[in-house]
Order: structure tokens, then sequence, then C-alpha cells
């Protein structure tokens, strides 16, 4: 493989993988905010506010997490415990309106939904490894959060007294060669691929990614 051809397999593999990393952060961050919101409609109903309307316009506008799998598990139990609340002070029957009626139909539709995507997301999972898991291993997107927080320390280190970026790429790649540092080979690619956007000539770098990927033995980035 040419040097161009390995960093067009580089750029491609990295642009990917970013435009995984920020779907996943953004579709996050909707479903924290919703979920939020939704708090703040439970606090104001609790203060004897007529909220109604308000529920009603955050079902219409979050219906979708039943079906495209935003959820998980303990979102939908916070979400239930949530909605399971207002129901409390909903109750159907003569005196109640058509609205507040909905909204009680409205929240038993979402417990008995929630309760089959909880089951799908659960089913949804390869078989599971013998012997104690750690419950934190179950949930890829922590584990991805506290590699990016373990990632951005990882470069603060590497920049103490330096005065370029490509003077810290010299040291990720070093030590990622020569120490085997899982975390200094990921964070490399990464300033490899800012370098790149930036016009610099990375392919050298490119070299050296390589060498240390090489030695680390392949799947490492998997880590």
């Amino acid at each position: 493989m040419s040097r161009r051809e390995s960093l067009e397999s580089l750029e491609s593999l990295l642009e990917s993988f970013l435009e995984r990393v920020v779907q996943l952060k953004e579709q996050r961050l909707s479903v924290l905010e919703g979920i939020n919101r939704l708090d703040d409609i439970a606090r104001q109903s609790s203060a004897g506010v007529d909220v109604t309307d308000r529920v009603g316009d955050w079902f219409a506008g979050h219906n979708r997490w039943l079906t495209d799998n935003s959820l998980r598990t303990a979102d939908i139990e916070r979400i239930n415990s949530i909605l399971s609340q207002f129901k409390d002070r909903l109750r159907p029957g003569p005196g109640s309106s058509p609205a507040e009626d909905k909204i009680h139909k409205e929240i038993d539709r979402w417990g008995q939904t929630g309760q089959k995507v909880s089951q799908t997301l659960v089913l949804k999972r390869g078989p599971e490894a013998r012997g104690p898991v750690d419950t934190a291993d179950k949930d890829t997107i922590a584990l991805f959060d506290r590699k990016l927080t373990r990632l951005t320390a990882v470069f603060k280190d590497a920049c103490h007294g330096k005065q370029h970026i490509l003077s810290v790429a010299e040291d990720l790649l070093r030590a990622a060669k020569v120490q085997g540092n899982k975390d200094a080979l990921i964070l490399s690619a990464f300033v490899i691929y800012y370098l790149k956007q930036n016009g610099y000539k990375v392919e050298p770098y490119v070299k050296k990614l390589r060498e240390a990927e090489t030695i680390q033995g392949r799947g490492t980035l998997d880590a």
C-alpha cells in the first residue's frame, strides 16, 4: 500500500469514527434534555400548576423514542417513574377533561411500549461472558465517555512544555511505540487527522502510527 493509499484509508476510517461519535453524543444529549424537560413539567405539576397541555406536547414531540432505540433501560425506568406521578394525579372519570383522559391513556401506552423496548434492548445483546461482569461494562457509551476523559488528560500531559502540536504528536507516537500506550496510540490518530484537516503533511506520522499499531498488535484500538 502506498503512502497516499495509507493516508486515504486512515482518513476514511477516522471520518467514519468521528461521525459516529458526534451522532451518538447528539442523540444522547437530546434524550437527556427531553427527560429533564419532563422532570421540570412534573415539578410544576406537583406545585399545583396545570400542565396538561405541556405533557401532551411532550408526548407528541418524543413518541419516536418508542421505536428508534434511543432509550436505555435506565431512561425508560426514569420516564415511567415520572409519568406514574402524573397518572396518580390524573384520575379519569366524572369531572376529568378529554385532554386528561387522553394523557392517562398515553401514559399507559408508554408504560406498555416502554417494557417492550426494554426487553428488546436486552435481547439484542450477544451471549454474555461467563463469570462476574461489571455493570459499567454493559454501557458502551459510558465506557467511551470515560475513554474521552482519559484521552483529554493524556493530551494535557503531552502538551506540557511543548509549543507546537507537532511536538505533541511526536511524543504521543513515541509513547505508543516504545511504551505500548494504547491511549497514546488512539490520541495520536486523532491528532494526525486534525493535522491533515489543517493542511499539514502527515505521511511520516502515518507511517509511525502504523509502526506503533503493528508493535502493539492488531485490535488494540478496540480497547
